[in-house]
């Protein structure tokens, strides 16, 4: 009987991934989809400083996602604006131009992939404008805004979908994509955030180096989710704001309860000083209501390795 109650017990804690193996692999089979897929699309960089800086932030979604949260690099597909230079990584040098026409023909041949079980994440990042009524993705050619960039998604059936618009006006975004079982997630409100956002480059960060199990679990739920990756993200931009004492001219928002309007879910994480209402860096405990945003996110549990450490050098 002893023995029968060990064995409940490790596979409890196996469930909650307290356990973990040697590679430090954290599992939840919750997580467990189809084929994850994934589309990076930056659109044109503007001049070689950004060139190098959004090559590199696309470098480090790519590097995350295949070697931390288990995407296949022959399921991914970037999409980078820019000519290639002599500098860029193969990875740059390989992928195909942002256009418009390359867009729709890229999204046209992911939906004829995809399986109604399958992960789908979106990433976008670069720069764009607002006129106004609508919010412009930059392209080389014809730029796309965000009504007919979502169209291309409509009636899409796939069992985990996540979009991350992280480009300036991206809250805009929101109403248009949102739909019932889709977490959208935008590095500004819907206002007139016209600012360069940082959050891409933070978020690619988080992907490429995520923290310690125990510390990524933000909402302290024993597991670690979509949701700990948002708040991570943002939390880091609120504290590199406040340090640098520069007022934050972003915010971002997350939605995945299909109402097309978009919350700061990270406002029980953050302390006042960050924007917030925590009562210390801490944080929240508090579980989001089934109904409200932030409930689906919580569901997607991310499934992550950590880097195995460099071997000793003999001296």
């Amino acid at each position: 009987m002893n023995r029968l109650f060990a064995l409940l017990a490790a596979l409890l804690m196996f469930a909650l991934g307290e356990v973990r193996g040697q590679g430090l692999e954290v599992r939840d089979q919750r997580s467990e989809v189809g084929v994850k897929r994934a589309l990076i699309v930056c659109g044109l960089s503007g001049d070689a400083a950004h060139h190098k800086l959004f090559a590199e932030t696309i470098g480090k979604m790519h590097d995350g996602l295949t070697k931390r949260f288990g995407f296949s690099d022959s399921d991914m597909q970037v999409l980078f604006g820019d000519e290639p230079v002599e500098a860029d990584t193969e990875l740059i040098k390989s992928a195909g131009r942002a256009t418009r026409e390359e867009l729709e023909k890229s999204v046209a041949a992911l939906r004829s992939k995809l399986q109604s079980n399958d992960a789908l994440w979106v990433i976008v990042v670069g720069h764009s404008h607002y006129d106004g009524k609508h919010s412009w993705l930059n392209l080389p050619g014809p730029d796309i805004h965000q009504l007919d960039f979502a169209k291309l998604f409509a009636d899409v059936t796939a069992a985990q979908q996540v979009f991350v618009i992280s480009t300036p006006t991206s809250g805009y975004s929101i109403k248009p994509l949102s739909v019932k079982g889709r977490v959208v997630i935008t590095a500004t409100e819907t206002d007139w955030e016209t600012n360069e956002t940082e959050f891409p480059h933070e978020f690619a960060r988080v992907l490429s180096a995520p923290p310690e199990p125990k510390d990524f679990d933000i909402d302290q739920d024993g597991t670690t989710s979509l949701f700990d990756l948002y708040v991570t993200v943002v939390r880091n931009l609120a504290q590199s704001y406040l340090e640098r004492e520069f007022l934050a001219t972003e915010h971002p928002l997350l939605d995945d309860n299909g109402d097309g309007r978009g919350t700061e879910v990270q406002i029980d994480f953050l302390t006042p000083e960050q924007g917030g209402r925590a009562k210390s860096q801490k944080g929240s405990t508090l579980a989001a209501k089934p109904t409200s945003d932030g409930g689906l996110a919580k569901s997607i549990r991310l499934t992550f390795t950590r880097a195995e450490p460099a071997p000793a050098v003999a001296k």
